[in-house]
């Protein structure tokens, strides 16, 4: 017998006093312990215990987190009433976190300073974490971003803004930049950036043609550059003072040492150093790269600024024809003492050049310990297979992984590297 012979089952009378006797147990707690359970639910859940009882009134307004989107309210003129109450400067407790979406209706507030007097009170706040996305792309001109220097902020996104002012802080560990975010330098539009603890910096930009780094990522920091229209192309090549503030946003991330760049960004690269020499990244020891396979000869001339990369992360796109035979001149021997690790996806089907690549890499990696190889073109795993056993090894330890035809991309610049082989994978 259970209990004696008593129920096994609780009555919704008894249900309903728990829940009572519950959630009297949790008004009883202190107000920062109700605080961090708050804290844990949604924005909106968050402001719905407001009506639970008078001393749950205004718990929500000392939440130290908070995500606002303009889009959650069909008033904005309720938005923008909203954030006032939670971004009151003169609240008593900090703000860690706060993001901001502002959509198309944000742009219909007449006076549009409130955006403005709620970043100035989330720096007096003291906010560590600060996440803007301005959607309305057409309107993002109108709204310009000044940032002072904050001693408590960590980590900054943005996204379509105008700054007045350079990225600057002492204290900023992480740095997110994208889409359109400009500053206007000398007539040029560009992006300051001082911020000496910085350990992972990402910028997807597509608008401005002048980078300054003014502290130099240190080794152990992350970085990853996506540019675009702003940089690509003729300027590079003409002009010398774009070529002079490459030069020098090179030099400002040469310490860095694990670095992903788009195919855009690679181009880049590969035009400046036909024009001058690249500055040596002598802590990298991971890069993750995806290029066009006509720039193949350049990421030799890449790698030879890398002497200590130990790991290579490589997508191959574009369409190619057979080229011409190469002169030693343009596929000069780089003996690559340090690479151990090469992952690269051929989403190009011109196989010529795919295995010169590979080639070039099996010929001078002294201590490489695993290659591994996958496609989304048809070659048959048969032809790669036949083609590699002709190519001599410089490192005897080389263990070549062929993980074959593969329709969806096992490598992509902004997610982690394709770590599993498979049961198809063959071993060279």
């Amino acid at each position: 017998m259970i209990g004696k012979g008593k129920s096994k089952y609780v009555s919704s009378k008894e249900l309903s006093q728990r829940s009572k006797e519950d959630g009297d147990r949790i008004s009883n707690l202190p107000d920062h312990l109700i605080c961090q359970i708050i804290y844990l639910l949604s924005t909106e859940e968050a402001v719905r215990t407001s009506v639970l009882s008078t001393r749950w009134r205004h718990v929500w307004l000392w939440l130290p987190g908070f995500e606002l989107s303009s889009r959650k309210f069909s008033d904005t003129n309720a938005f923008v009433s909203f954030g006032d109450r939670f971004l009151d400067s003169s609240r008593v407790t900090c703000i860690r976190k706060l993001k901001l979406t502002l959509g198309d209706n944000a742009n219909t507030v007449k006076d549009g300073s409130y955006f403005t007097s709620w970043i100035d009170a989330a720096i007096k706040l003291k906010i560590q974490h600060l996440d803007i996305d301005w959607v309305a792309y057409d309107f993002f001109t109108h709204r310009r971003l000044r940032l002072h220097s904050c001693e408590t902020l960590v980590y900054l996104r943005l996204s379509n803004l105008f700054l007045d002012d350079e990225v600057h802080s002492r204290s900023l560990k992480r740095l997110s930049i994208e889409r359109r975010i400009l500053k206007v330098l000398d007539g040029v539009p560009g992006i300051v950036i001082d911020a000496p603890l910085l350990g992972c910096l990402s910028i997807h930009d597509h608008e401005s043609k002048t980078f300054i780094v003014k502290s130099n990522l240190e080794s152990n920091a992350k970085l990853y550059i996506s540019l675009n229209n702003g940089l690509v192309g003729s300027d590079v090549i003409k002009s010398v003072p774009s070529r002079s503030s490459f030069r020098d946003f090179l030099t400002g991330i040469s310490m860095v040492g694990d670095m992903t760049i788009s195919q855009s960004t690679s181009q880049l690269i590969c035009l400046y150093s036909k024009l001058e020499p690249l500055p040596q990244f002598e802590y990298m020891s991971r890069l993750c790269v995806s290029l066009h396979a006509t720039n193949s000869i350049w990421l030799k001339t890449f790698l030879r600024s890398c002497p200590n990369l130990r790991s290579l992360i490589l997508e191959q796109i574009g369409y190619v024809n057979y080229p011409e035979p190469q002169s030693e001149e343009d596929n000069p021997k780089c003996f690559l003492l340090s690479l151990e690790f090469v992952d690269i996806y051929f989403s190009s089907q011109g196989r010529y050049i795919d295995m010169k690549l590979v080639s070039y890499i099996l010929e001078n990696s002294a201590i490489l310990k695993k290659l591994t190889l996958s496609w989304d073109h048809h070659s048959t795993k048969g032809e790669i297979i036949k083609e590699l056993l002709k190519i001599p090894r410089r490192s005897t330890k080389c263990e070549v992984v062929i993980l074959g035809f593969k329709r969806q991309v096992p490598l992509s610049l902004w997610r982690k590297a394709h770590q599993g082989e498979g049961p198809d994978a063959t071993y060279l």
